[in-house]
């Protein structure tokens, strides 16, 4: 035991004492933070794009203003909708909406929210404004769509961001000739086509004898869905975000799993061909058995991952304290139901085991292969069906979320190299009690057969000098065996 516990403090001294390794475990937290606020930043930085549409009668510019207005309403709906739970303000807010949808404009009812509110409220803005045309011809504007020349517009002079050509010939058809810089940008140009679209339709059916409000009142009919569960009290079966949390945490952790166990597998790899090419594991073996060694190496490295997951988990709780600070009380919000399930012993527990199993299956292969080769290079050889095994269970968590009780995934669940990742994130589709009690058992038998044979290979590796043909020996049964 006393071999086992120095190799094991080694490995584990061997990268925790380096700055890499605490900048490596701070860089995650950040780049989660940074995929959250970048977006967001990038959202807020977007500056405002005036554009022009040259119509000759003037009733698609109409219809595409009044489809620009209609959004900027719907963005402050929503936005209302998340503000009348904040604590305080609420009731405001709620006031605000219900004038909104009275017909009141947003100028108006700024006036009516709290002072927070109104802070937050500051975030909606108009992403595109429609301005005269300078020219009536594509050779006028081009001076204007290069930047040579600047619109006047009530926020000062700028660029024309675009134009839009609508052409109506005489058989009815309606072209868009769309002019931009910007050839990859698609949102406006969508607005425009839609926009043209529907007024295009309303004037069909004004055609065929419907009034215009009739077509229009037909036009916003839509079936208002509610999304029930059977397995929720009478009374209560509305689906709520916090009833959807734990499906895309399960998945969130099941990407975080294989992240890891790849990651510190790999480390194994890595650091035992450095020691075998520099003799170090010749040094090694002269003052620890074996069985000693393999162990060591398993528990230090072992150690690794738990000090990162524990430095993460103290990340997660701060995030989940300052996030506390902004979520309404009572628990209420998005926010707040994927803090609840990242937190739920439910899924943190099965996590850990998962790791457990997925970690030592995939360790001691990679520390296998490592003791067979002398260098990075013709290891390679060896890691890449195992690189492709890997990206199975990374393919197929894509499709949980859709289908999490799909056959397909539930046969791969009881492969054993895929199953902690697979049922981690299934568990919140209840699977029955024979699927999780079978596939567990099959992969802790695969694990204990994986860590014998790769103790055996590893001590061909390391004290027979064996290399990447020892498992060409191995299979061929009665003729060379392997030392």
């Amino acid at each position: 035991m006393r071999h086992t516990y120095l190799i094991a403090r080694r490995e584990y001294l061997s990268y925790v004492a380096t700055p890499g390794f605490w900048l490596s475990m701070a860089m995650v937290p950040v780049f989660m933070l940074m995929g959250i606020a970048v977006p967001l930043l990038l959202d807020r930085s977007t500056p405002t794009r005036y554009f022009s549409i040259i119509d000759a009668d003037g009733r698609y510019e109409q219809a595409i203003t009044e489809k620009l207005e209609r959004e900027r309403l719907d963005q402050a709906r929503t936005l209302l909708k998340g503000l009348s739970a904040v604590p305080g303000e609420g009731e405001q807010a709620a006031r605000a909406l219900k004038a909104l949808d009275g017909g009141a404009g947003l100028d108006s009812i700024k006036d009516m929210l709290g002072p927070q509110s109104k802070t937050i409220f500051k975030a909606i803005k108009q992403d595109y404004v429609l301005v005269p045309a300078p020219a009536q011809t594509e050779a006028g504007l081009k001076p204007y769509l290069l930047g040579n020349k600047t619109v006047s517009t009530p926020d000062g002079d700028h660029k024309l961001y675009a134009a839009a050509f609508i052409n109506r010939a005489p058989d009815g058809k309606v072209s868009i000739n769309y002019w931009s810089t910007a050839i990859t940008a698609q949102a406006l140009k969508d607005i425009i086509r839609r926009a043209v679209r529907d007024q295009m339709r309303t004037e069909a059916f004004a055609r065929a004898g419907l009034q215009t409000e009739i077509v229009r009142s037909i036009n916003s009919l839509a079936p208002k869905l509610a999304s029930l569960s059977p397995e929720k009290a009478e009374g209560d079966a509305v689906v709520t975000a916090s009833d959807r949390a734990p499906y895309v945490v399960a998945v969130m952790f099941a990407f975080v799993l294989w992240s890891i166990v790849f990651s510190v597998a790999n480390m194994l790899l890595t650091s035992t061909i450095e020691e075998k090419s520099g003799k170090v594991l010749d040094s090694l073996l002269c003052s620890a058995p074996v069985r000693a060694l393999l162990t060591g190496k398993l528990l230090g490295v072992a150690a690794v991952s738990f000090t990162l997951l524990a430095g993460w988990a103290v990340a997660a709780g701060l995030a989940t304290v300052l996030g506390g600070q902004f979520v309404p009380a009572g628990g209420g919000g998005k926010i707040a139901a994927m803090l609840g399930a990242v937190i739920d012993p439910a899924l943190i527990l099965p996590f850990l085991g998962y790791f457990v199993f997925g970690y030592l299956m995939f360790g001691s292969i990679f520390l296998a292969l490592g003791s067979l080769c002398e260098t990075l290079q013709e290891a390679q050889t060896l890691m890449s069906p195992i690189i492709f095994t890997l990206m199975v269970p990374m393919m197929a968590l894509v499709f949980v979320m859709k289908d999490p009780g799909s056959p397909i995934l539930a046969f791969i669940s009881w492969i054993p190299l895929f199953t902690p990742f697979i049922m981690l994130a299934r568990l919140p589709s209840d699977p029955s009690l024979y699927e999780i009690v079978g596939t567990t058992l099959v992969m802790i038998i695969t694990t204990l057969l994986v860590l014998w044979g790769a103790g055996r290979v590893f001590r061909a590796g390391a004290m027979h000098g064996a290399g990447v043909d020892y498992f060409k020996k191995m299979f061929k049964f009665g003729k060379t065996k392997p030392t």
